[in-house]
């Protein structure tokens, strides 16, 4: 079964974010009134319900129907509306509306493995900002595609009501292809509780974007990268503390 699959253990697992926080950078960076918003490749959507909490109106996309159904459960136990939940695949989709922020978090571009795809994606993207609009990318920080390690945890253990959740991806030390810039990652999550344990496990590919692809492929599909920050606090990339890369990007 794929990790993804467990879409409350997944949820578990990625709480230790402090999403207020990280929506108040969205918003941020945006730089103006927010009244649209959609979460791409949107797992349990814990941005998208932040924002819906706030009263923007909110849609969600990602590929998974468990992660779909997952959104939308929380959504109707907290009473809160989804402008919808579309099941997609975020390297070519429509949707019948525009946005003003557009947002693609935790690395989920890795998840795009070609250039050809990356483009389609970005091109997606274009047709879905409203004028104006904003789309923010978290991918990984360029120092992880170049270097040993991560500056991010690749093991971690989150627990809440009684349910553990421990995720394991990959080992950090994976040899990235050279010529197609992906690696392959065994990710492993188990969930334990009073019901029971389960584990899952999946071999997953992920691709490494640098800064200058990401540049090239925005400008292809009509866009461009205004803004760069090396974490959520708007850190520069070269910042003693910076772990991700966030490219803010907008209709060129």
């Amino acid at each position: 079964m794929s990790v993804f699959d467990a879409s409350a253990g997944y949820e578990l697992a990625f709480s230790y974010r402090d999403v207020p926080a990280e929506v108040d950078a969205l918003l941020a960076w945006h730089g103006g009134a927010v009244r649209t918003s959609l979460e791409l490749a949107a797992g349990p959507g814990d941005h998208a319900l932040e924002l819906a909490r706030r009263g923007i109106a909110t849609a969600t996309l990602d590929l998974s129907p468990a992660m779909c159904a997952r959104v939308a459960e929380r959504a109707a136990a907290e009473g809160l509306t989804l402008t919808r939940v579309v099941r997609a695949d975020m390297t070519d989709f429509a949707v019948d509306e525009t946005f003003d922020l557009v947002f693609c978090l935790i690395d989920s571009l890795a998840h795009v493995l070609t250039l050809e795809s990356l483009i389609g994606h970005l091109r997606s993207v274009r047709r879905t900002l409203a004028p104006g609009g904003t789309y923010v990318i978290e991918s990984l920080h360029p120092a992880d595609g170049f270097q040993p390690g991560s500056r991010t945890d690749t093991e971690w253990t989150t627990e809440r009501d009684g349910i553990s959740a421990h995720i394991r991806w990959g080992r950090g030390d994976e040899p990235i292809d050279p010529l197609t810039q992906v690696t392959h990652l065994l990710v492993t999550l188990d969930v334990a509780g009073p019901g029971g344990a389960t584990h899952h496990e999946e071999l997953m590919a992920q691709r490494f974007w640098t800064v200058d692809e990401l540049t090239a492929a925005a400008r292809i599909a009509g866009l461009e990268v205004t803004e760069r920050y090396g974490d959520f606090a708007g850190n520069p990339l070269d910042h003693p503390h910076a772990w991700r890369l966030i490219s803010v990007l907008r209709a060129a």
